[in-house]
């Protein structure tokens, strides 16, 4: 299936893998953003907020939308430091995966489903590309 998300998620996730398969190691562990990131604490960032947007789906089909509050700010400084220190090497695999998995359950959402979100579910963006795209950006600029 396709919607509305399909080919705006394809295209930012394809860049971003394009992006990871061209780091290398020293790369991902330069600093990122001023604020104590680093190129791989940010691809782990995407990652982090791709599983929760893929988790947060899942459970929305099995027992209905419901608000799922939290501090974004910190829940993004009290990760900083964990997603830092993840390897490379499981730091790209953890963006693609998580990219490739939320992207199929965005584009397998059944119509009716997918318009209840649009109009109840925030905080899930369907369109994940926007945030890979802000992303990439501050990556590209080092």
């Amino acid at each position: 299936m396709s919607n509305a998300y399909t080919a705006m998620n394809a295209a930012w996730r394809e860049k971003l893998s394009a992006l990871v398969d061209h780091l290398s190691d020293a790369d991902m562990a330069r600093a990122a953003g001023g604020r104590g990131w680093t190129v791989g604490g940010l691809l782990g960032h995407l990652a982090f907020w791709d599983q929760r947007a893929l988790l947060l789906l899942d459970k929305w089909k099995k027992e209905g939308i419901a608000a799922s509050p939290m501090d974004i700010d910190v829940v993004n400084e009290s990760m900083q430091p964990f997603l830092n220190a993840i390897s490379p090497r499981e730091v790209r695999w953890l963006v693609k995966e998580a990219s490739i998995a939320v992207d199929a359950a965005i584009d397998a959402l059944d119509p009716a489903f997918l318009a209840r979100i649009e109009a109840e579910g925030k905080p899930v963006r369907l369109n994940r590309g926007t945030h890979r795209e802000h992303h990439m950006a501050q990556i590209e600029k080092l």
